[in-house]
């Protein structure tokens, strides 16, 4: 990743990608075109379209055999099921790829699967840029060949600060429309379950503590009051504004405030604007994480430790401000650590080869959150508070 050099005119911090090439470890396919298939992002947004948490419960459903290698077999498996099941779904892709299918009369499971998937390795190699995009997912009930789809993220830091929501609370005239965002940030931090900044498991909690680190060992005639107030209001309002959200009783009077707020200004317009649309979100997926469809690549893959991704808390998180010597020393120390990192983990969904059905398997909600989450960003980028 290069420097996050400016807050993008459509209201976000963004970073810009550098093709790396790994050598992957024995048993992983190599990736030999980083590009994947993406549902893209129009001028208006999207219209299709961490260091770690823990997000296993949300990926547990699923299990993802990496890059077209063969599954460990064990206890929990049904071997004839899965044979049964894999030579089916060889034979589907197959036939839609057009390549020929090795003959592996006689040899035994499951050496006959691991044959045979070198053998597709091979043939998909010579027709297609895009194979390795191409997996082997077992979803709990069948195993099959899926082709993976990512949702563009757009190399996007998707910061969302709570300084400015603690200075219009404080302030008369935005005392109502204050409420309804403190509603809007309850829902992202409660349901979306978006990482917040001062909690010690979240990336951006390891990167202010390096910050400090490192302006506690300055020499005392290189500190101004400036920068010190700026770590102390992280702090301080950062741990006040979690209380806020963390209650539930915000959360609840969600739907009354929306219903109930009358604008008075342009302001007022945006944030009952905004509102609305998170509640719609709310309301039409009540328990829905940000990280639905978010299976880590560390997970999936056979990696080294320092080949592994950005992980979506490195990218989308609470933070304390988006303006100020913090924020840009916050931004630089980013973008030097995740350029580190080879790939990035995004929402992720899979197209069965043998077109069965999957309930949920778009991006309708990572569109609306994406945007919505964006928008919210935009709002202080515009008023500036």
């Amino acid at each position: 990743m290069n420097h996050a050099e400016k807050i993008s005119a459509n209201g976000k911090t963004t970073y810009r990608s550098k093709s790396v090439t790994t050598s992957p470890p024995v048993g992983r396919v190599r990736k030999l075109d980083e590009t994947t298939e993406r549902c893209r992002r129009t001028p208006q947004g999207q219209t299709a379209v961490r260091t770690t948490c823990d997000v296993t419960n949300a990926f547990l459903v699923m299990q993802f055999y990496p890059r077209l290698q063969e599954p460990e077999i064990g206890e929990k498996y049904d071997s004839l099921k899965l044979e049964r099941e894999f030579f089916k779904s060889l034979s589907n892709i197959s036939k839609k790829m057009n390549i020929t299918k090795l003959d592996c009369t006689g040899v035994p499971f499951p050496y006959n699967i691991s044959e045979s998937l070198a053998h597709l390795k091979k043939q998909l190699k010579l027709g297609m840029n895009d194979w390795n995009e191409i997996r082997l997912v077992n979803n709990g009930d069948s195993t099959f060949f899926a082709k993976e789809e990512r949702y563009d993220t757009g190399s996007t830091l998707y910061y969302i600060p709570v300084i400015p929501l603690y200075t219009i609370l404080h302030k008369k005239e935005t005392a109502k429309a204050s409420k309804l965002l403190v509603a809007i940030y309850a829902y992202i931090y409660q349901i979306l379950a978006v990482p917040y900044y001062r909690n010690a498991d979240c990336y951006l909690n390891s990167m202010y503590e390096m910050l400090e680190n490192s302006y506690d060992e300055e020499e005392e005639e290189n500190h101004d009051d400036e920068s010190l107030a700026e770590f102390n209001d992280a702090e301080l309002i950062g741990d006040y504004i979690k209380e806020l959200i963390t209650d539930k009783k915000n959360l609840q009077s969600f739907q009354k405030l929306v219903s109930k707020f009358e604008p008075k200004n342009d302001f007022d317009k945006d944030v009952h604007q905004l509102a609305t649309s998170f509640y719609e979100l709310y309301h039409s997926y009540p328990n829905t994480r940000i990280d639905r469809k978010y299976f880590p690549l560390r997970y999936r893959e056979i990696t080294e430790e320092y080949d592994r991704p950005i992980t979506m808390d490195n990218y989308v998180s609470f933070c304390a401000s988006i303006k100020g010597n913090l924020f840009e020393m916050l931004c630089d120390y980013v973008n030097g650590d995740l350029q580190e990192y080879s790939e990035i983990d995004e929402p992720t969904r899979f197209i069965p080869f043998d077109n069965r059905k999957m309930e949920n398997n778009d991006f309708d909600f990572e569109t609306k959150v994406f945007d919505t989450v964006d928008n919210l960003i935009r709002l202080w980028q515009e008023h500036k508070f």
